[in-house]
């Protein structure tokens, strides 16, 4: 018995020793392989930027590529104005009722207008959409597409996606308006009534339902959430509700450029305000009322001294597009 316990101890000491000398290893070389890592001296160190991006927040600037560009489509033409119209990619239906109402290029006669739709990469369709979509845009020539994923959150991409294209593919147009499918739009008086063709072309102009002292939603169950991550300040700047706003066309490269200097933002609307208010440049007050922010039950008459009227689509649309157009010349009392 006196051997057996004694082989006992022996071995259960070489095994404590081993065990305490791995210890003590693993610590020596753990200590000595660490990298490098830099330690803040504050308690809110500044992170590089795709560190801090918030999870509602696309990346940006990031080399997104045209899948469909439609480069030649001002070739050879001098628009008065471009229509950059938001799309959801499998909205066939919806795209259809803007091209057979105010998104007709041959309505409007001598005053040349584009009708181009933005769209993403469906998040839902995948390859069977996109050969859809590529087969609707060869038949109608007006998809401009990039490859982000197209939701809601992406609107923002969506929206600089137009605007890049103008830049660099439709320079020589004179006025852009970025507007969306669920819009009631009255080009004639937009154009003849706001904009003014043969009079010298605005610089530096933007208009539409200027939004003043609105303050960042911070009710995180709901769909225009932002975190004070993503904007701090209690305050927006002045900007136009993203359902239809009209800018001159030197415009379009410096929001685009300005786009690429500061922080993202979901919120399309919020974030060309932001441009803007980077840019130093001043909303254009316009005539009381006239972009419309609600849907306000069909009136010709009303309709007819209305830039723009919300949540109109599909059927509901081409009803009223068919009374508007057809008896646009009835007259309306003044």
């Amino acid at each position: 018995m006196g051997k057996k316990r004694l082989r006992y101890v022996y071995s259960f000491s070489v095994l404590t020793l081993f065990f305490f000398m791995g210890l003590y290893f693993k610590k020596m070389y753990l200590t000595t392989n660490l990298p490098d890592v830099k330690r803040y001296p504050d308690k809110n160190p500044v992170l590089p930027s795709a560190t801090r991006r918030h999870q509602l927040v696309p990346p940006y600037p990031y080399p997104y590529k045209f899948i469909m560009d439609l480069q030649g489509k001002c070739q050879g033409r001098n628009p008065f104005l471009v229509l950059l119209v938001a799309s959801v990619s499998h909205d066939l239906d919806s795209r259809m009722a803007v091209r057979e109402t105010w998104g007709n290029e041959s309505n409007y006669g001598d005053v040349d207008v584009v009708t181009v739709f933005l769209v993403g990469l469906s998040p839902v369709m995948t390859d069977k959409g996109q050969k859809r979509l590529e087969e609707e845009n060869s038949i109608y020539g007006d998809i401009v597409q990039q490859d982000f994923m197209d939701t809601y959150y992406n609107l923002t991409l969506k929206t600089l996606m137009g605007i890049e294209w103008v830049a660099k593919y439709c320079p020589t147009a004179s006025y852009v308006m970025k507007t969306d499918v669920d819009i009631f739009l009255n080009v004639e008086y937009l154009v003849y009534s706001v904009l003014l063709p043969g009079s010298p072309v605005h610089k530096n102009f933007f208009t539409g339902r200027i939004l003043e002292n609105r303050s960042p939603n911070r009710d995180n169950d709901d769909k225009w959430y932002v975190p004070q991550e993503i904007y701090p300040n209690n305050l927006y700047p002045p900007y136009c509700s993203g359902s239809g706003y009209v800018f001159s066309v030197d415009m379009t490269q410096k929001i685009y450029d300005t786009a690429q200097v500061i922080e993202m933002m979901p919120m399309e609307d919020v974030f060309i305000g932001l441009c803007l208010n980077k840019l130093k440049i001043s909303i254009t007050e316009p005539l009381a009322g006239i972009f419309n922010g609600i849907r306000k039950e069909y009136n010709r008459c009303l309709y007819n001294k209305l830039v723009t009227i919300h949540y109109v689509s599909g059927n509901i649309l081409r009803v009223m597009w068919r009374d508007f157009w057809s008896q646009k010349n009835s007259g309306c009392p003044d």
